[in-house]
């Protein structure tokens, strides 16, 4: 379990940079310094992308140094409009294609009892896919709410696109450590097959579940539940 950890949490390291390196990069070669608005709002988002990297990088040490066999959660409420909001502006910047992400939360305080930094990496990976499986541009949309099931409830996330979508014959294994689904002639679709693996992974550890729907040709949507306490 180690292992895997280590080896998830090092693929998330590379947004924090991507994002952090965007900013920059706007800022040094397209005279976005120029202007103060723009200048704040991307060294502000500088300055989360490192705060998010050492958090990371905490989390990192804290497994290589941990003698004992568990694995704990830092949990705590955390209120979505905090968290979704500027991951989906780093998400925007980093693309390399025109992105639009809508967001609705309801209620407008909704939280979840989550681990910050794991919920953080979840809703970034599957922000990652569904700017990935786009084609020319990206339209996806986040919702958030709470919702019942079997006389529990739940807070739900969604986050859907209008992408290329997943077979129905790989769907069963999408969610295994290194599968990657087949993107035919797609050769620019960079990744490692551990995004969803982690996410899986990390939500069964809050108690949680993902569920996946998707058709070729017309998006994918991907659902996290976390039981309410």
């Amino acid at each position: 379990m180690k292992s895997d950890f280590t080896n998830n949490i090092t693929h998330e390291l590379k947004t924090p940079i991507a994002v952090a390196y965007a900013a920059t990069d706007a800022l040094l070669n397209f005279h976005q310094a120029d202007n103060p608005t723009k200048r704040e709002r991307y060294l502000r988002i500088c300055q989360e992308q490192l705060q998010h990297l050492s958090g990371l990088v905490e989390q990192i040490l804290s497994m290589s140094m941990e003698r004992r066999k568990t694995f704990r959660l830092h949990l705590e409420e955390v209120r979505l409009k905090e968290i979704l909001p500027p991951l989906i502006e780093q998400h925007k910047l980093k693309a390399d294609k025109p992105v639009r992400i809508s967001l609705q939360i309801t209620p407008e305080e909704l939280t979840v009892t989550a681990d910050r930094t794991h919920l953080t990496n979840m809703l970034s990976n599957l922000l990652d896919n569904a700017v990935k499986y786009s084609l020319e541009h990206a339209d996806i949309a986040v919702s958030c709410r709470l919702c019942q099931e079997n006389e529990e409830t739940y807070t739900e996330i969604c986050v859907s696109d209008c992408g290329i979508g997943i077979a129905r014959e790989c769907l069963p294994h999408i969610f295994d450590k290194f599968y990657r689904v087949p993107t035919g002639n797609r050769h620019e679709v960079k990744g490692y097959g551990l995004g969803l693996f982690y996410v899986k992974t990390m939500i069964e550890k809050h108690g949680g579940t993902i569920h996946v729907t998707s058709e070729p040709g017309k998006g994918s949507r991907f659902t996290l539940q976390f039981k309410k306490a």
